[in-house]
């Protein structure tokens, strides 16, 4: 059984990509990487150069790169670099985990594939309770079409795990085909794309995060400071987040009564495989800060700290994060 790492990135995203591969490493994990070139200039790092398979386009086949043109031929507002992720479908792994480079790994990733021989996409994150809004301009009518629940398999598509099976490509031209007939529905990006495959293909879906295994969230966003963070992980698995509490609220008692007795089936442990960055959402440090530049000295270090404190001093931050929410609100 092949199984491995997957990035994309070019010289843009380069110390991000960097300070990943250190967390992967750091962690203990010693799966091979690869990385496939986003496109512009790319990644001059000897650090990660010599941890990766460097692959561009041009390594995969002429089946690969047709796909990847019937992807972009829907989702408009991805550039083509975010769907080379989806190469690795054609690759001669049978396992795979994709991870976006905003990411900090907190565990040994390898352990994740111990979940694998009953699903075929594996993840951990909430976008579960969002009900849509960040991947669909008309969510209500995922449920009308897929059935009741169909919100509530949603995924951040940042950092998945997939077991490869021969339909899997199929499913995914099926989605595009299901993008051109409903193209009021969804966002057209990547992430709305992979949650539609999983509906059309009615893939087997294990989210870590969901009873009965209650793994802590892994947006950055859900932790005030690092300690916050700490004092999640040393917790008892009882946690959660506000946008969880809002989800929740909204269900039926039934519904509550049944994710009560699952979670009643925990593990013991408390598990967090990551955190997502995903941009800065407040004035003031995050969770993730002291963790993204991990990789840096510390004169580095203290100039990126620097640079963030400068921006929330003033309020670069703030008003950033008010356009995108003004945007995300005049979209739906």
């Amino acid at each position: 059984m092949k199984k491995g790492i997957v990035l994309v990135a070019n010289l843009k995203s380069q110390w991000y990509c960097e300070n990943l591969i250190y967390s992967i490493r750091k962690s203990g994990c010693q799966l091979p990487i690869r990385l496939i070139h986003f496109g512009g200039e790319p990644v001059t790092s000897k650090k990660i150069l010599d941890e990766v398979e460097f692959l561009t386009v041009d390594n995969f086949s002429e089946e690969a790169k047709a796909f990847i043109n019937n992807l972009r031929s829907v989702l408009t507002d991805c550039p083509i670099g975010f769907l080379y992720r989806f190469l690795v479908w054609f690759s001669d792994w049978d396992e795979f985990i994709y991870s976006d480079n905003d990411i900090v790994a907190l565990m040994n990733w390898e352990c994740l594939f111990d979940y694998t021989q009953n699903y075929d996409l594996i993840h951990a994150d909430e976008e579960y309770t969002t009900q849509g809004i960040y991947n669909y301009l008309l969510p209500d009518k995922i449920e009308t079409i897929f059935g009741k629940g169909s919100l509530s398999t949603a995924m951040t598509a940042g950092h998945v795990l997939v077991r490869k099976n021969p339909k899997m490509i199929a499913d995914m031209n099926a989605a595009v085909d299901w993008f051109k007939q409903n193209p009021d529905i969804p966002k057209k990006h990547d992430q709305s794309l992979l949650h539609i495959v999983t509906l059309i293909g009615n893939w087997k879906l294990l989210n870590l995060c969901k009873p009965p295994h209650n793994w802590l969230s892994s947006w950055s966003g859900d932790y005030k400071n690092s300690l916050d963070l700490i004092h999640a992980v040393q917790g008892d698995g009882e946690r959660k987040t506000d946008s969880f509490k809002s989800w929740f609220s909204n269900l039926s008692q039934e519904d509550k009564n049944q994710y009560e007795q699952q979670s009643l089936m925990k593990e013991k442990k408390v598990s967090i495989s990551h955190l997502h960055y995903s941009g800065r959402g407040r004035l003031g440090s995050e969770a993730i800060d002291d963790l993204m530049y991990s990789s840096q000295k510390d004169e580095n270090r203290m100039m990126f700290f620097f640079k963030i404190q400068i921006a929330d001093l003033f309020y670069v931050t703030y008003v950033k994060e008010q356009i995108k929410r003004i945007k995300r609100f005049l979209n739906r």
